[in-house]
């Protein structure tokens, strides 16, 4: 038997607003799944599975005052919670044995534009035996002489920034492999708000498998929104181009949204128990950085980096071919 708590009437009156508001974001998140081009309602999307927390706590204390709100408030959080619950768009890793010469090992990471950020993460990508690392909001002059020597470790930086493409761009970004290429391009278009993308197809040992890079818009406008989802299009098809691929980056994009289900493969390990950002929620942040790949590839490892890099956890995927 739930005993009944006693409120003042103006105490009461509060608590019932905070709940109905709860259960107000709730339903919007709802909403988002079926309007999927609105900024504000992806941004209340976003925060998945934030929401149902709070909607599952409000429906238990709600139960004290009024069972019959409370089942109400419960019901509409369960069927908010749904995209959370069946996401399925991913992979865990097998942990199967996997020597360097047989492995691909990859990293992306948001390094804020830091140079002692980007010294620090290719140090970690050294330990970890990294074979690509693409680096989000890295530094325009990541070319310079002063830079060069800190990816000694890299045969190939290919680097899209203002000062090497043909009109002026957003954040740069920077893919380095120690693989042999094939062909490499930076594509830079006029729908998604300045923003590049870097196709890198490997030779050698690896030859056939495409990598993309790319680092989207925050959609925190209409305008933020549309030009996120045109670079994620584009590069997502530029991946798919390819029968076996890895797009990598930091996608500004939460699995909950409809927009997630548009990308190309699984992503790498379960974005449900994998924050990504801000660093300073720990595992109550939202996962917004991805690694995406194609069936041909078998996920040995996933796992997030230590987070001294920026305000984004680095993430690590190790691949080997599945013949």
């Amino acid at each position: 038997m739930i005993t009944k708590i006693r409120l003042s009437s103006h105490r009461l009156s509060q608590f019932f607003l905070l709940c109905f508001a709860i259960y107000g974001l709730v339903f919007l998140s709802i909403l988002a799944q079926f309007t999927p081009n609105v900024f504000m309602l992806e941004m209340i999307a976003s925060f998945l599975p934030h929401l149902v927390l709070l909607g599952i706590v409000s429906s238990i204390l709600l139960a004290l005052f009024d069972a019959k709100f409370s089942i109400i408030g419960m019901v509409l959080t369960l069927i908010a919670a749904t995209p959370f619950l069946t996401f399925s768009q991913f992979l865990s890793p097998t942990e199967a044995e996997c020597p360097p010469t047989n492995c691909l090992t990859v990293i992306t990471a948001n390094v804020f534009a830091r140079t002692e950020a980007t010294i620090d993460l290719l140090e970690l990508a050294e330990v970890e035996g990294a074979d690509v690392v693409a680096m989000n909001e890295s530094i325009n002059l990541i070319l310079a002489s002063e830079y060069r020597p800190s990816f000694a470790a890299y045969e190939t930086v290919i680097h899209a920034a203002w000062e090497n493409m043909p009109r002026h761009m957003g954040n740069p970004i920077t893919l380095s492999t120690n693989q042999p290429l094939r062909f490499q391009d930076r594509v830079l278009r006029y729908d998604t708000g300045g923003r590049a993308y870097i196709i890198a197809d490997l030779d050698g040992d690896w030859s056939g498998t495409r990598l993309v890079a790319a680092h989207a818009m925050t959609p925190v406008s209409r305008t933020g929104l549309r030009t996120r989802n045109a670079l994620l299009s584009a590069a997502g098809e530029a991946a798919a181009e390819s029968d076996s691929f890895i797009l990598m980056g930091d996608f500004n994009l939460t699995p909950w949204t409809p927009a997630f289900r548009k990308l190309p493969g699984k992503r790498a390990g379960d974005p449900r128990f994998t924050s990504t950002w801000p660093v300073a929620l720990g595992p109550f942040g939202i996962p917004i950085d991805h690694i995406m790949f194609s069936d041909d590839l078998e996920l040995v490892e996933f796992k997030p980096l230590e987070p001294d890099i920026s305000d984004h956890y680095p993430i690590l995927a190790r691949f080997r071919r599945k013949d």
